[in-house]
């Protein structure tokens, strides 16, 4: 955790500050031992000259560590069972000190294996349970079940160009969405945006978003949002910057993407379930982390073995369909599904959904008006131009764009990943369908509607 590093970086700076304290009092101990004095000879005055110089080397160095567990206490995340604090730092699970970030003692950072895009932003994910609670599973949704108390946070961050000051937000690309380790957050580096707080109340869920201050040192509360005005940068500068502009939903924004139920209407979590969740990182697994600590039981960690879980989407050693399916799901899946927001659709992209048909397959749209770009199906097999859901995945008008919340900007590692997916998808809608190209300004023409659909045998 980045509190124990800040705290052993502390340490050894007052060690070695110590160590030259002591240089500068050898001389002045010696002389001050070779005073006159009833110990006659000089054996005797370099013994006493040893005593003192020994005496108060131990004393400082004592003090100097001392000092230093001083300066950085620990400390335990703060829930609030009813209040929204104004200041992040409130909640007591992200503190802000001398150019690094401090993590309460109890606040467990957890890795997706394939995170949501959010304009090339890194994300910091942490995890505070009540003392003594752990998370158990439903057994019908496969996902986990958190206790009133839990507290969840996702900071975004994005490292600064060259050069630049925070009020500038000069930002450079994360690669292909890549995050920063939690050891490596010097703010001196670092622009942090904003905090989502994610707090399971007595009544449901509560989404909360704060934006960090000018000064880096804590964010404030912010139901409204905020927009910002920004300019994004290639790490090796062979593009020219890009200006865009980074949203910061609201709390209605925040809660109508949390409601992964349209029957109950309750806000849940995304990210933090078992399909979800990064295993055999190099650092290892976290659930077994989890177990651990306390915040999953050994029966609730068995009960996990043969579950179906995502893949890195950036990992090119994965087969093509898990990498889509995976990015899909996490990026489309929480809407696009038979119980989300977005069921009217009849488009559904979560993982569980098996049907290629479901997921726009020689599908017409139900309703997507100037979303189809001009094409008529959702996906063409072999046809990314020909098919909805890569037009609306490259584009940036807020009419035809998805996801709708969450980026200003075209995902193109995402984007090429879903095109090379329906490029090497088999089956056929019809012979005309393949002509059909996403057209901006001017109407193609449309095609016979309900075309026969043929997938090749066994493929999917």
């Amino acid at each position: 955790m980045q509190q124990f590093e800040d705290i052993r970086r502390a340490g050894r700076a007052r060690i070695v500050l110590a160590a030259r304290l002591l240089r500068a009092l050898r001389r002045p101990g010696t002389l001050i031992a070779g005073l006159p004095n009833r110990a006659p000879t000089a054996d005797a005055q370099a013994f006493r000259a040893d005593q003192w110089w020994c005496r108060t080397a131990v004393l400082i160095v004592v003090i100097a560590l001392g000092a230093g567990c001083a300066d950085q206490p620990t400390f335990e995340s703060q829930y609030f069972a009813v209040d929204n604090p104004k200041k992040l730092s409130q909640w007591s699970v992200i503190q802000a000190h001398d150019q690094v970030l401090t993590l309460a003692g109890d606040a467990q950072v957890y890795q997706l294996a394939s995170p949501l895009f959010s304009d090339y932003a890194g994300k910091l994910r942490t995890l505070s349970l009540p003392k003594g609670a752990q998370v158990t599973l439903d057994a019908d949704t496969d996902r986990f079940v958190y206790p009133v108390g839990t507290i969840i946070t996702k900071t975004f961050y994005y490292r600064r160009a060259s050069g630049s000051q925070r009020a500038e937000f000069r930002l450079i690309k994360a690669n292909q969405g890549a995050e920063f380790g939690v050891n490596d957050f010097s703010l001196s580096a670092l622009t942090l945006i904003e905090t989502r707080v994610l707090v399971k109340r007595a009544g449901g869920w509560a989404a909360l978003p704060y934006v960090w201050d000018a000064d880096q040192q804590d964010a404030t509360f912010s139901p409204a949002g905020a927009l910002i005005r920004a300019s994004l940068e290639d790490e090796d500068q062979s593009q020219a910057p890009q200006a865009f502009a980074y949203l910061v939903p609201n709390q209605n924004q925040c809660a109508g993407c949390h409601v992964l139920d349209q029957a109950t209407k309750a806000m849940l979590p995304i990210g933090p379930h078992p399909r979800h969740l990064a295993t055999g990182l190099t650092q290892g697994d976290q659930l077994a982390d989890w177990v651990a600590s306390g915040a999953l039981s050994r029966d609730g960690l068995q009960r996990l073995t043969g579950l179906e879980t995502n893949v890195d989407w950036r990992d090119a050693n994965q087969p093509l369909k898990q990498r889509a399916r995976s990015y899909l799901d996490i990026n489309c899946g929480h809407c696009h599904s038979p119980t989300g927001p977005a069921d009217t659709s009849g488009m559904f992209l979560n993982a569980a959904t098996q049907d290629p048909i479901r997921w726009g397959v020689c599908k017409a749209p139900i309703a997507a008006g100037q979303g189809t770009g001009g094409a008529q199906y959702g996906i063409v097999p072999g046809n990314p131009d020909a098919s909805i859901l890569s037009y609306r995945l490259g584009s940036v008008d807020p009419g035809a764009m998805m996801p709708e919340l969450g980026r200003s900007l075209v995902h193109a590692e995402g984007l090429a990943l879903i095109r090379s997916w329906i490029t090497e998808m088999p089956g056929q809608c019809n012979a005309a369908q393949q002509t059909v190209v996403h057209s901006e300004g001017h109407n193609p023409r449309l095609l016979a509607e309900n075309p026969a659909f043929t997938l090749a045998s066994g493929s999917e």
